[in-house]
């Protein structure tokens, strides 16, 4: 949907999951392996100013990342999680949430391969200026699900996929679903990380059998609701499904969501964290 503005959502309940789960996984490659592939088929605009319009709007940030500067936590990813946030803000005090090429940018190295995919071209300029002087970053004004058209991609290199349209177009779901099951072979060396939101638990439950459908194994499924199922509101948590994780990440993150799920879930949520291998 080209009218669509992360911007109204940056640094929300779902953007915390999804970061903090993205920098466990490109801190963990990146320690194992010097040069590495990154893709990002929605990009957004790349970071976003807190006082901006948009985000003053709603103000979900409210519900994740502010919630966040005032938890007290004794788990590492979570704090490691924080830190780069303020660490990219160079203060304590956050002028501006971090989307994922901002923390992508500062975590990797010149030698690195970066790809932003940005179909909106108002997102798509921001974002192209705001990365002018990273010679390793390819801003790409285009549709992010043409990446395995568009790039191409050497299966041995060691690298991370993040796939995480809006899914305000109604075929979202099934052009995450086709673009797996099509290219999947093409991307197996790749840690592939696909988030959802959660809003009609039906729609959730047949987006993750479609998966479970294409056969491939050891699919990791990250599941936060931060509240109840209602379909009156539009989202009560969110997702990840991840693939070609190491065989410990289960274990590693388990943890990690529960305690995130404490910070961030409204009182009275009885929904728990999931955190396993479809089967």
């Amino acid at each position: 949907m080209l009218n669509y503005k992360h911007a109204y959502h940056a640094g929300n309940h779902a953007d915390v999951l999804k970061h903090v789960c993205l920098i466990y996984f490109i801190k963990s490659i990146k320690y194992s392996y010097n040069s590495i592939l990154y893709i990002d088929t929605h990009a957004g605009s790349g970071y976003y100013d807190l006082n901006n319009e948009h985000i003053q709007k709603n103000k979900e940030h409210q519900t994740g990342i502010e919630k966040m500067l005032s938890f007290t936590t004794n788990d590492p990813y979570l704090r490691f999680y924080l830190k780069t946030i303020n660490n990219i803000n160079k203060s304590n005090k956050l002028k501006f949430y971090p989307g994922s090429p901002k923390i992508i940018q500062h975590l990797t190295d010149k030698i690195d391969e970066l790809y932003f995919y940005e179909l909106h071209t108002n997102e798509f300029r921001l974002l192209k200026n705001k990365f002018l002087k990273n010679s390793n970053i390819k801003i790409i004004n285009d549709d992010g699900f043409r990446f395995p058209s568009k790039i191409k991609i050497k299966k041995q290199k060691k690298g991370i996929i993040l796939i995480d349209p809006s899914y305000e177009e109604k075929d979202d779901h099934e052009k995450v679903i086709n673009l797996i099951t099509k290219n999947y072979e093409q991307l197996e060396n790749k840690i592939i990380i696909i988030w959802y939101p959660m809003i009609n638990r039906n729609d959730t439950n047949n987006f993750i059998d479609g998966f479970k459908k294409t056969g491939i194994q050891n699919i990791l499924r990250i599941e936060m609701p931060i509240q109840n199922d209602n379909e009156e509101i539009n989202m009560t948590g969110s997702g990840l499904l991840v693939f070609n994780a190491h065989n410990k990440t289960k274990q590693s993150l388990r943890g990690t969501i529960i305690e995130l799920q404490k910070c961030l879930q409204l009182k009275g949520n009885k929904k728990k964290v999931i955190v396993n291998y479809l089967r």
